[in-house]
């Protein structure tokens, strides 16, 4: 769990060298889990990154609503 976790959030520091592509598959690799750690690393990341690139992270969210 933690190896997933931090798979996640490594790229929070890079801001916009943060590659954005593999991040989304991450996410989307484990959205379906319900521990606590991972589902707050994947809304860390958002939050992060959204900071970035607002519009892109709304898309992502919902074109994957029914999973997040």
């Amino acid at each position: 769990m933690w190896v997933r976790r931090t798979a996640l959030i490594t790229q929070l520091n890079y801001k916009t060298e943060t590659d954005f592509t593999l991040l989304q598959e991450r996410i989307l690799t484990v959205c379906q889990e319900k521990e606590f750690f991972i589902r707050k690393a994947i809304g860390w990341a958002l939050r992060q990154y959204s900071y970035i690139d607002a519009e892109r992270v709304v898309r992502v969210i919902a074109e994957n609503k029914e999973k997040l």
